[in-house]
């Protein structure tokens, strides 16, 4: 038995969709049931899924405190088996994707995290400079298409296709509900987080490219004034990530490293440059860029205002 399960706010225009494609999905040994947590929505998202639950192994649950994480850690109370399948309600997963993933797992028993492969499929045509400027790896959760199977860095481990073994969460381990998606404004990237964090204790990661799911990128996904608000929340979390890590140490100025400063004064230069000529990518680029550094400094600055102490490299606390 497995247990799939994802968080949805106001997914109702999706959902069917995607509930159509767990619909037509191959039994994997052992069986498995999905869980869906209603998150706070505003819309109709509750009877949409209780549309389905006659059509499958659907359970329903309701967290009202906004937050991906929050909603997931809640979700894992109704979990069964030995295994967790994490996804989105904007995936839709190619049939077998459950017996491969089944089939990872019982092939490699000393590995606790597996990823598969995220391919984005657009809803609309995008626009030519999307498909060849924009990193569809930042943007769209997409994986490398030259991944292979095999052991993997935990920070390939991505939350649109991603299984963790039960043991993982029988040992205390849960999602920080502090970061990750509760509004249009968070630190992105709390599944790596997650994976980085459980990595660290002990447990290895396998990547499995024969595990596919689509991701649905919608045509408000595809500008690029979206495309800086997520390299700027990229951004928030990356900065998450690297406290954690001990990095950024030394003096501060406004609760802020003064390296990050400095990083945003260099690429705002850069992107001065940048808009003065006639170059599209570059100029994309360099916004992307000057976005995630922004990113930083806004979240640096956020955790200082809550009176969030964090280790820095120097062994001073900021």
């Amino acid at each position: 038995m497995l247990t799939v399960l994802f968080a949805t706010r106001n997914g109702a225009p999706r959902l069917p969709r995607v509930l159509q494609a767990f619909s037509a999905l191959a039994q994997p040994a052992g069986g498995w049931k999905l869980v869906v947590v209603e998150n706070a929505s505003t819309d109709n998202t509750g009877e949409v899924l209780q549309n389905f639950v006659g059509d499958l192994p659907l359970t329903v649950l309701s967290q009202p405190k906004p937050g991906k994480n929050s909603a997931l850690n809640l979700g894992l109370n109704a979990a069964e088996g030995d295994l967790v399948v994490l996804t989105d309600d904007d995936v839709l997963p190619a049939a077998d994707w459950l017996v491969r993933l089944r089939t990872v797992a019982d092939e490699n028993p000393a590995y606790d995290l597996f990823g598969g492969r995220i391919v984005p499929t657009f809803e609309v045509e995008p626009p030519g400079w999307l498909l060849h400027w924009a990193p569809l790896d930042m943007a769209y959760a997409a994986t490398p298409a030259d991944l292979a199977a095999g052991p993997v860095d935990p920070a390939m481990v991505w939350g649109g296709n991603m299984m963790v073994r039960w043991r993982v969460f029988e040992a205390g381990h849960r999602f920080d509900e502090n970061i990750g998606p509760t509004s249009s404004v968070y630190a992105m990237g709390s599944e790596t987080e997650f994976t980085l964090r459980v990595a660290q204790a002990g447990h290895g990661s396998w990547f499995c490219p024969e595990a596919v799911v689509e991701h649905l990128v919608r045509a408000e996904q595809m500008t690029e004034q979206w495309l800086f608000g997520r390299a700027m929340r990229y951004g928030r979390g990356a900065l998450v990530r690297e406290l954690a890590q001990g990095q950024h140490g030394g003096p501060r100025l406004g609760g802020v490293p003064r390296s990050l400063w400095g990083d945003v004064i260099t690429l705002a230069y850069t992107l001065a440059r940048a808009r003065l000529s006639r170059d599209h990518r570059w100029r994309l680029h360099a916004r992307l860029r000057f976005s995630e550094a922004l990113g930083r400094v806004l979240q640096a600055r956020a955790l200082a205002k809550a009176g969030i102490r964090v280790q820095g490299d120097d062994g001073v606390q900021a």
